[in-house]
């Protein structure tokens, strides 16, 4: 039996590339199944996994968009503290969510509203343990309008 450097070499980089990709699924899948739940239809094109801040885009009706905001970051606090629960060592743990929410003003016109907050305080939302009243008012000091 021949041994094959670049073969084991090949076959280590896939494992690796494989075990990373568990960890993104299991991350976006559960931001999808909790933004699902409130009716909220994304898809995995509108998620970016950054080094340090996970970015969902998302786009609402006119009169909506609180309620797109607080449910996106509540959904990506959920998936950072199930990521954390499961313990694994590939696990995406982002420090930052930045949401930004797409909002009709005119035929083929928008406004694109940007919140950024740490993932403590998403699962703080999530959890019930701050309303979305208090999030909101904490979460307008640092909105951008584009």
């Amino acid at each position: 039996m021949k041994f094959y450097p670049t073969s084991s070499i090949t076959l280590f980089s896939f494992l690796l590339f494989v075990n990373s990709l568990s960890a993104n699924y299991a991350f976006k899948k559960k931001v999808k199944s909790v933004c699902k739940t409130y009716r909220i239809t994304v898809d995995s094109e509108h998620f970016e996994l950054g080094d340090d801040t996970f970015f969902i885009d998302l786009e609402s009706g006119r009169n909506n968009f609180e309620m797109f905001m607080v449910v996106g970051f509540a959904a990506a606090g959920q998936a950072v503290a199930h990521q954390k629960q499961m313990g694994l060592t590939n696990a995406y743990l982002p420090a930052n969510i930045q949401v930004s929410v797409r909002v009709p003003t005119a035929k083929d016109a928008f406004n694109t509203f940007v919140a950024t907050c740490s993932w403590e305080m998403a699962n703080k939302l999530a959890e019930g343990s701050i309303d979305s009243a208090e999030f909101m008012q904490t979460i307008t000091k640092n909105l951008k309008i584009i």
